[in-house]
């Protein structure tokens, strides 16, 4: 991990956690000495919290660590950090992420089913066939490539840039579970098969059931 990783990832993580309560205070100086790092890496670090809505900058005070409310809680990192929590801050996001999944893929493989051409339905089963294939990293990566197909194949650009966020929950799901489940990994067929066969309400009541069925342990 880089220094500039390190600053960020350490000083996120502990506005997340609740270490460093909305209102609280941060300067340049304190984190360079916290870190042992240059100014510029720490200014670059503040830039990517600033820009995530975690502090906000104000004159002759420092950074000022914002609410909950206004952290951009659908970014990646954001999210990271909050399943890297434990007890009831993780709860929270994995119900948060199952509540958006499952608002958000159903309708996706409904559109899919509609709008996917013949060689992009391929590509679909071809990755669900990858997945029966795969596993430990190899799985991760297929079915974080299905499910950002879905969403592409759904034609809609605007779920279409929610695949980062899934990429995350599905990457915190391995992090918690040993093997691949065989009945998700038939969903992830049966839900491809629905879409190319243009049967909009089966792929969406199998992206439904898989969403589900993968609601990772709370650790």
């Amino acid at each position: 991990m880089s220094a500039f990783e390190r600053v960020l990832d350490d000083t996120g993580r502990r506005i997340v956690d609740g270490r460093m309560p909305a209102g609280s205070v941060l300067t340049v100086d304190a984190l360079v000495a916290r870190h042992g790092v240059s100014r510029s890496i720490v200014r670059e670090a503040v830039r990517v919290l600033v820009s995530l809505d975690l502090v906000e900058a104000r004159q002759r005070v420092g950074l000022r660590v914002l609410p909950e409310e206004a952290w951009n809680v659908l970014h990646p990192r954001v999210i990271h950090w909050r399943l890297a929590g434990d007890g009831a801050a993780r709860a929270t996001q994995l119900a948060e992420l199952v509540a958006l999944r499952l608002a958000v893929e159903p309708a996706a493989a409904e559109a899919a089913a509609l709008h996917a051409a013949d060689p992009e339905a391929s590509a679909l089963l071809e990755l669900a066939e990858r997945l029966a294939r795969a596993d430990g990293p190899a799985f991760l990566d297929a079915d974080q490539a299905f499910h950002r197909e879905l969403l592409r194949l759904s034609g809609n650009r605007m779920l279409q840039r929610l695949g980062a966020v899934i990429d995350e929950a599905l990457e915190d799901r391995a992090r918690h579970v040993d093997r691949p489940d065989p009945h998700d990994v038939a969903l992830h067929a049966t839900a491809a098969r629905a879409i190319a066969d243009g049967r909009g309400a089966n792929a969406a009541a199998a992206l439904r059931e898989i969403v589900e069925r993968t609601d990772p342990p709370i650790a």
